[in-house]
């Protein structure tokens, strides 16, 4: 890293937290040093004229001091204008020279003894074509020795100013081309790389917010934080077909958004509880916003619709203040991090008010840019770490769901197929065992293997292709037997709180109670019904047999005693209703678990 980067970085430190600004035209810190300042040569006075001639005019015009401020000038003008500059030489450069303009505004054209040094300018035409602004970008041109010659040299500035933007032209440097180029590099480096820096940790940070609140969606102010985050910073570095006025009307509106949602997410995330700071900061950004409107509307809207927001500005301190507190009582240092680094934040966002205000030199730095770095390198932490941290613990909690569904499906099989081939064995080693009976508790078995299949197929919660399924290989046997079923299903809605594990219970109930009906009712017809009811779906299964004896209850958890024991498990309800004319089992599950 060169020395003057390792210098500059304290000072711009220093200068960041106490919002000081280099004065115009000067290095803004030791970097350079004496022997830089002596060997380059500072233009602060010039010749201005009213000219809107594509060459430098041969007319004089009046004597201006430089930096020259319109805004405090000539605040009403609007239009083209030459700056021209004499300075003698005894003789031409024995080594390059450049120049070094640290800030210009709207844009301008650089002319050195008649020659353009740097073509390409676009202003306003007579097609309407609105002038593109060189962004407060600073201008380093290395001069060709040739246009230099012995005695008086001129250097001339063509620049279009508006009234809307604070327009102007600071000193210029001529000089050495490396000690220049260092002065440049570090305004350049701030200037203008940083909004770039700040587009990509955004941009980083609303990746990883996305990754991490994919399914929070409590959080989605944030995440609209951060997305007007980006539209402001592409506000500024995009070139807009509009007005520089509408453009600054845009800029406010746009920023102010950002900061309100900002607002929001640091007041939630401090968990204080103020009933008067909501309704004052959605009314404040309401009001601000409209007003802004309103300028753009009537076409006066300036960059000075900024000191609208000046209220705004100072209600961001509270929840500032509170995250600060939320993290000194807690000894959270990312919470501190937070709040200190928004305060740094929001105090350069001061400084560009206070420029806008003329209480600081018309050409000076402007912090604001430099001071959400720091906010943004802590949440680009803050999140990436959480988003780390979900990874881990859905790995980990995706395993435990592993060992926890495999240990169900053991239990379930040992609880119920298990049972039934352990008595079936039994049965099949006694020689007077019925062959019919011993055949009823395989396919039993075969039928709880076949359920405990099916539950592991639930998709999207849905319970009908479920029972769908059992119908399908329930059919087949009770046409055999002579017994007719009868389907009736209507549409009803996905089950969210269904899981595997609920889904085998509830086709354990249906299964059960239809076998029920099979061994003690001898029925020519069963109806399985499932349709909505209310807020609940009903899954009922009856027959037209004699009736089951209300106190019938089997070994191994199966029978009525069985089903409820199931049902009570799962929180539903469940009606067992048996009579002459036959028996009805009917099971009522809600909507939401």
């Amino acid at each position: 890293m060169r020395p003057f980067l390792r210098r500059r970085g304290l000072w711009a430190g220093l200068a960041l937290l106490l919002s000081l600004t280099p004065p115009a035209g000067a290095s803004s810190s030791p970097a350079g040093g004496a022997d830089a300042a002596l060997a380059t040569r500072l233009l602060d006075r010039a010749e201005f004229i009213y000219s809107r001639d594509a060459t430098p005019p041969a007319r004089h015009g009046e004597t201006v001091a430089l930096p020259d401020n319109w805004r405090q000038r000539i605040p009403a003008f609007s239009g083209i204008v030459w700056y021209r500059l004499d300075f003698h030489l005894d003789a031409p450069p024995a080594q390059p020279l450049a120049l070094y303009l640290p800030h210009l505004s709207v844009a301008g054209e650089v002319w050195l003894n008649g020659s353009l040094l740097n073509p390409g300018v676009r202003f306003n035409d007579a097609a309407g074509r609105h002038v593109e602004p060189m962004k407060e970008s600073p201008l380093y041109i290395v001069l060709p020795a040739g246009l230099f010659r012995s005695g008086d040299n001129q250097l001339a500035v063509r620049l279009e100013g508006d009234s809307a933007l604070r327009s102007g032209l600071s000193a210029i440097r001529l000089g050495p081309a490396q000690a220049l180029r260092d002065l440049w590099f570090e305004r350049y480096l701030l200037q203008v790389i940083v909004p770039y820096v700040l587009l990509v940790l955004i941009a980083g940070s609303l990746c990883f917010l996305v990754a991490y609140t994919w399914r929070q969606k409590r959080v989605f102010i944030i995440q609209f934080a951060l997305l007007a985050s980006l539209a402001t910073l592409l506000a500024y570095l995009a070139d807009l077909a509009i007005p520089l006025g509408a453009q600054e009307g845009l800029r406010v509106i746009i920023t102010t958004i950002m900061y309100w949602a900002l607002c929001v997410a640091g007041y939630r995330l401090c968990g204080a509880r103020l009933r008067w700071f909501p309704p004052l900061l959605h009314g404040l950004t309401l009001l601000t916003v409209i007003s802004v409107m309103a300028l753009m509307l009537l076409g006066k809207a300036t960059d000075r619709a900024w000191l609208i927001t000046w209220p705004h500005v100072l209600l961001r301190l509270v929840p500032i203040a509170l995250l600060l507190a939320r993290g000194w009582s807690t000894r959270s240092v990312k919470l501190i991090a937070l709040s200190l680094t928004a305060l740094i934040w929001t105090l350069s966002v001061a400084q560009s008010y206070l420029i806008i205000m003329e209480w600081l030199p018309w050409d000076s730095f402007r912090w604001s840019f430099v001071g959400a770095l720091p906010f943004c390198f802590v949440m680009i932490y803050f999140f990436a770490e959480r988003f780390i941290i979900d990874r881990e613990g859905s790995q980990i909690e995706k395993r435990a769901a592993i060992i926890a569904e495999r240990a169900r499906i053991l239990q379930d099989m040992h609880d119920g197929m298990g049972a039934q081939l352990i008595t079936a064995l039994r049965l099949a080693r006694r020689r007077d065992t019925d062959p019919e009976e011993l055949a009823r508790h395989i396919e039993e078995s075969l039928q709880d293997l076949r359920l405990i299949i099916d539950s592991l197929d639930l998709a999207e919660h849905d319970l009908l292709p479920l029972l769908g399924n059992l119908r399908f290989r329930l059919q087949p046997r009770l046409r055999a037997l002579g017994i007719a079923l009868e389907w009736d299903v209507a549409p009803i809605p996905a089950l969210n709180y269904l899981t595997p594990a609920s889904a085998l219970s509830i086709l354990r109930i249906v299964q059960e109670a239809i076998n029920n009906a099979l061994q003690h009712a001898q029925p020519s017809r069963i109806r399985i019904e499932v349709k909505p009811i209310g807020d609940e779906v009903m899954v009922r299964v009856a027959d037209d047999g004699h009736g089951m004896l209300p106190d019938l209850i089997r070994p191994g958890s199966r029978g009525l005693a069985g089903m409820h024991a199931r049902a009570s498990k799962l929180g539903v309800r469940l009606t067992v209703q048996g009579g002459a004319g036959g028996t009805e089992v009917a099971l009522y599950l809600p909507f939401l678990g």
